[in-house]
């Protein structure tokens, strides 16, 4: 069983790498995958281009022998639509694919590309995140119309080839990736928001400062 979690990681930093970290001892998985996109569909310009986002995840994770990364959607160079990277992961490989996603997202998953397609293809786990009132309920509502059944134990994941969500709790930082961008163009400390080799590669490379970021690709 593999589990991936996307996102467009700019930059990655330490709610990132905890999450993800947290996901495989809940989950009971040698590794969860970080998956950047190359372009998100739902997001107009990014602070750093695809191949320095990738450098960041790759000094982020070295050290870390439970992470990983999935770099197809990079590579496919081209809007990253989640259900394409989920058939190219079953056709890659036999067994389950986890995909992983918190509440605000998978509130608005009827509006992914082919998302009645999810449920045969894949498992979903959903980080719980504050939401607005009855926000709770519509997420769980949304993933139910698509055709989920809810499970309330990890363990069941690894018994059915897909169409299961998981609503999961974890200890989520006050970190984001907009904060850090922000905290770099003022000229301000992100030390220990990201690792210290992220750090050392946005500094080099003048990433997100004021009319010096990156550009996307």
């Amino acid at each position: 069983m593999r589990a991936v979690f996307g996102g467009s990681f700019d930059p990655v930093h330490i709610g990132h790498l905890r999450m993800a970290t947290e996901l495989a001892e809940a989950l009971d998985l040698d590794q969860v995958a970080l998956m950047p996109c190359y372009q998100p569909v739902h997001k107009h310009g990014l602070g750093a281009s695809a191949a320095q986002r990738l450098a960041m995840l790759e000094r982020a994770v070295i050290d870390n022998p439970r992470l990983s990364i999935d770099r197809r959607e990079l590579d496919r160079g081209a809007y990253s639509y989640s259900i394409d990277s989920v058939r190219s992961l079953r056709e890659e490989a036999p067994g389950p694919v986890i995909m992983v996603m918190g509440s605000d997202s998978a509130a608005g998953l009827a509006s992914w590309r082919e998302a009645e397609q999810f449920a045969s293809q894949c498992h979903l786990v959903v980080i719980e995140r504050p939401l607005p009132q009855g926000g709770e309920q519509s997420w769980k509502a949304v993933c139910e119309a698509l055709g989920f059944c809810r499970v309330a134990q990890p363990q069941a994941l690894h018994g059915a080839d897909s169409g299961l969500y998981l609503p999961l709790r974890l200890n989520l930082l006050e970190v984001s990736s907009t904060f850090i961008r922000n905290a770099v163009k003022q000229n301000r400390s992100i030390r220990y928001l990201v690792t210290d080799a992220v750090e050392r590669y946005i500094c080099d490379n003048g990433l997100y400062q004021a009319n010096l970021g990156g550009s996307p690709r």
